[in-house]
């Protein structure tokens, strides 16, 4: 039998809703992980064992009936909780200690979930890396800026984490650190309570080791359930899922990730239940990068006024240079690049007509050497811009056997259906390889 810590969070809570364990048994076998890895991976921005023993205590006295009874959960150190501090990975918020929890930790703890820490982030979400190493190399990044969701999720320290995508977030890290990464449609999970830094951009999302429980942790904290659906659709015999292929940017990717890309892509018609057809894409598409970067960078600069203003000598030469660039553009220019993104957006159903997802590769390459550089968001920018669902999900090898996701992108306001791909195309690839 698997130890507790490496169980799939849906076991896991049967386990405990069964008494075949307790949640403080839960706990206990992933403080013992974090004790064992946590000197290497160094995930947690701040973690408290007698803390969470105690939550987990309580939690076993309460045997209430609760959806995520029991699961440990890790939640960004963008986002505020009441009883651990919220650092935004900041210099400048050291100490800061929250006066309530924000929404999505609420809606866990409603749930049941044992809050088991918070995960280091970048500075603000943004590009100067925090200390966490990759677990499946700890000599390369795990990606940011959820760089400790991705990594204890990925090192079996807990079943779940929670993170947020700004440009690429979630769905590199969980790329590089080889677990699912889920994007939800922009606004989907509410937001009060986490360091903003980009209005239209700032999105929450989750990193589990499979897509049932990104599915099941989802439904409990989403803002707004309704249309919720199974994960399995198969319907008539027919392919129950028909992809779209876009190599718009697949050229952008190193070597190794474009011939496992295109080995996939080759492989996909092949698997059970599934189809594929290429995708082309809208006049000006390819404009939809430098856009997301333009309103990206404008955005921060406005809402990180006050920590460039008043604390600029703590701020890190990257966060300085963003907020720098982001001042420099003009209103006019910002203004243009969201309209292009509403002129792209209301062409998505056109785009995505037959279609049950897009897959693309989630990140350039593998998890790069060293930790100064967490990696390119480049297959990232344009699907965050125009809010749209997506998953990286741990499907290819680099050429050095390290993993690469492939990304899966939905229409917005369609998560549910895309998640119930994204198990079809799991299980597929699965029984194929």
């Amino acid at each position: 039998m698997s130890e507790l810590n490496e169980m799939p969070g849906e076991e896991l809570l049967a386990a405990v809703r069964d008494r075949r364990a307790s949640v403080a048994e839960v706990a206990q076998s992933c403080l013992r992980r974090i004790e064992e890895r946590e000197p290497q991976v160094h995930a947690f921005a701040h973690h408290d064992p007698d803390l969470v023993l105690r939550s987990a205590r309580e939690l076993d006295r309460h045997t209430r009936s609760a959806p995520l009874r029991g699961l440990p959960v890790g939640v960004k150190d963008l986002i505020d909780t009441v009883d651990q501090p919220s650092e935004y990975g900041s210099p400048i918020y050291r100490g800061r200690r929250p006066h309530s929890d924000a929404a999505v930790v609420t809606r866990l703890r409603a749930a049941g979930a044992l809050v088991a820490g918070k995960t280091v982030t970048t500075e603000f979400a943004l590009f100067h890396p925090g200390v966490t190493a990759n677990p499946r190399d700890t000599a390369r990044t795990p990606g940011g800026s959820s760089s400790g969701s991705a990594a204890a999720v990925a090192d079996n320290m807990l079943a779940v984490a929670i993170g947020t995508q700004t440009a690429g977030s979630i769905i590199r890290p969980a790329s590089f650190c080889g677990v699912v990464g889920f994007k939800p449609t922009f606004g989907a999970i509410d937001r009060t309570g986490v360091k903003l830094i980009s209005s239209t951009l700032d999105t929450l999302g989750l990193f589990a080791r499979n897509v049932t429980d990104i599915a099941m942790v989802y439904q409990a904290i989403r803002a707004d359930s309704a249309g919720a659906r199974p994960l399995s659709r198969r319907m008539n015999g027919r392919p129950s899922s028909r992809l779209g292929i876009l190599r718009t940017d697949r050229q952008k990717a190193d070597e190794g990730t474009r011939a496992a890309f295109d080995a996939f892509v080759a492989r996909l018609d092949g698997f059970p239940g599934l189809e594929s057809a290429e995708v082309l894409p809208p006049a000006d598409f390819d404009h939809m990068v430098e856009a997301q970067t333009t309103v990206m960078e404008f955005e921060v600069a406005r809402n990180l006024q006050y920590e460039y203003g008043e604390h600029g000598d703590l701020l890190s030469e990257p966060a300085r240079a963003v907020i720098e660039r982001g001042l420099k553009r003009s209103e006019t220019e910002y203004v243009r690049a969201k309209r292009l993104a509403e002129r792209i957006g209301a062409q998505l159903p056109r785009m995505f007509h037959g279609l049950d997802g897009i897959v693309t590769p989630a990140a350039m390459g593998e998890a790069p050497l060293g930790l100064a550089f967490t990696g390119d968001p480049l297959f990232c920018r344009t699907w965050t811009l125009l809010r749209c669902p997506a998953l990286s999900l741990p499907l290819l090898r680099g050429a050095h056997g390290l993993p690469i996701g492939v990304q899966l992108v939905g229409r917005p306001h369609h998560d549910d259906a895309l998640l119930a791909t994204a198990a079809e195309l799991m299980n597929s690839a699965s029984s194929d390889s």
